[in-house]
Order: C-alpha cells, then sequence, then structure tokens
C-alpha cells in the first residue's frame, strides 16, 4: 500500500503532521546512524504505562525538502488565485 493510499484511507482529518526536526531535542551521529530525540503531543506517556497502547500510531516520512515548500507554494497560489476570482 502507498502512502498515499493509506492517508485516503485513514481520512486527513485524522491525519496530524509534525515535523520533527522543529521539535528535536537532541541530534546526534551514531554508529547505527543518526539519532533524532524529540517532542510531541500527538500521544501521551500515561498512554504507554503498564505495557498499554497508544490511541495513535506514529510513522516516520522523510520527504525531499524542496519538493514539499514547492508543493506548499503551488497550494498558496492556487488558494490566492481562486479567492482573486471571487473578488468583486
Amino acid at each position: 500500500m502507498k502512502m498515499s493510499e493509506l492517508i485516503l484511507a485513514v481520512g486527513d482529518e485524522n491525519v496530524v503532521f509534525q515535523n520533527l526536526l522543529n521539535d528535536a531535542e537532541t541530534i546526534d551521529k551514531t554508529k547505527r546512524g543518526t539519532k533524532v530525540t524529540f517532542y510531541t503531543n500527538a500521544i501521551q506517556a500515561e498512554e504507554l504505562m503498564d505495557g498499554g497502547e497508544t490511541k495513535k500510531i506514529g510513522l516516520v516520512l522523510w520527504l525531499p525538502r524542496d519538493r514539499v515548500a514547492a508543493a506548499i507554494e503551488a497550494e498558496k497560489t492556487a488558494q490566492e488565485r481562486s479567492i482573486s476570482r471571487c473578488a468583486p
């Protein structure tokens, strides 16, 4: 299953994303790779106490920064055009 298909199946309204690099506490180089420690409000520590499960599952996606920026800019441009067409 492709990630886009998974998100479509779950529903956009049920997906929250977080830029881990914006919320990183530490980033360290290790023998096994890069270790990133981050903060999140997506889950609560109490959910994991006593062997519990979180209500949400976290998946990490790594996207090309330039492609993300281009996609966001294209969306902004489309919204601005839509608004200008509606203006008197």
